[in-house]
């Protein structure tokens, strides 16, 4: 059997400057809506933070992004991108938070402030794992 085959699209290594600072701009944004009790914008923009820190780490490292159909897919080459002996605890961190984007963006229902609350966390720790990977 084949192994699947992950979509991506080249970027200058110079550009990871760029999804590391949206990043961060995700991050104040996500601590914000929490600070005003919004869970459903804490929740999507904490996906949007963990996505562009994935993007920033995958640019730096490998000069690539994904270009798959699914967000997931980012966790499979983080793995395969990233030297770090974190790479797969935290791209199992990242399947987490990614799959906060439906219950958030879609269901019937809002996001709890329990569940804001714990998708922050793991998200300000994955924005961590980042920045000192980057530093």
């Amino acid at each position: 059997m084949t192994p699947k085959k992950h979509k991506t699209r080249d970027v200058s290594r110079d550009h990871f400057t760029t999804y590391r600072k949206k990043a961060r701009e995700f991050l104040n944004s996500m601590e914000a809506s929490l600070r005003v009790r919004e869970w459903n914008a804490a929740g999507l923009n904490a996906v949007h933070c963990a996505i562009s820190s994935a993007d920033a780490l995958l640019v730096y490292n490998a000069g690539i992004r994904s270009a798959g159909d699914s967000h997931r897919d980012i966790s499979f080459l983080l793995q395969r991108h990233v030297k770090d002996k974190a790479a797969g605890p935290k791209a199992k961190t990242l399947v987490k938070i990614i799959d906060y984007k439906y219950l958030a963006a879609y269901e019937d229902r809002e996001l709890t402030e329990s569940e804001a609350q714990e998708l922050a966390k793991i998200t300000r720790r994955f924005f961590e794992w980042m920045e000192t990977l980057l530093a």
